[in-house]
């Protein structure tokens, strides 16, 4: 009886700790964060499939194989951790990159100079 009822607290650790993550890693990245915070809940209340630690494992090796590559970087305006190839934040809605306005580009926010033609004509702040 003990040992089920930690095994059981367990697995809902688990299982939260998988939740706050995906949601966290999903919302910085702008992919379909409900989906993937509502998956480990509806697979653990699932009679026979979510109270495995297996489906736990199995949920986030899926996601960290689909999920956007690349790294993840602070929004300028929010502070809040955001993927680097998104122009707008998604918690802020603000704009993160600049345009260059001679090859209309989008630049990194703290860049001065366009990487790509080499001018400084950006957009503003």
């Amino acid at each position: 009886m003990n040992s089920t009822i930690v095994t059981l607290i367990i697995k809902v650790l688990l299982a939260v700790g998988l939740i706050i993550f995906l949601y966290k890693d999903a919302r910085a990245r702008d992919y379909s964060w409900f989906m993937w915070t509502f998956i480990p809940i509806i697979t653990f209340f699932t009679p026979g499939l979510g109270s495995s630690i297996v489906t736990i494992i199995l949920i986030l090796a899926l996601y960290l194989i689909s999920r956007p590559k690349g790294n993840l970087a602070l929004c300028p305006h929010c502070k809040k951790k955001i993927h680097t190839i998104l122009a707008f934040c998604p918690f802020c809605r603000k704009s993160v990159k600049k345009e260059c306005l001679r090859c209309h580009d989008t630049v990194d926010w703290d860049v001065g100079r366009c990487p790509h033609c080499g001018s400084t004509n950006l957009t503003k702040s």
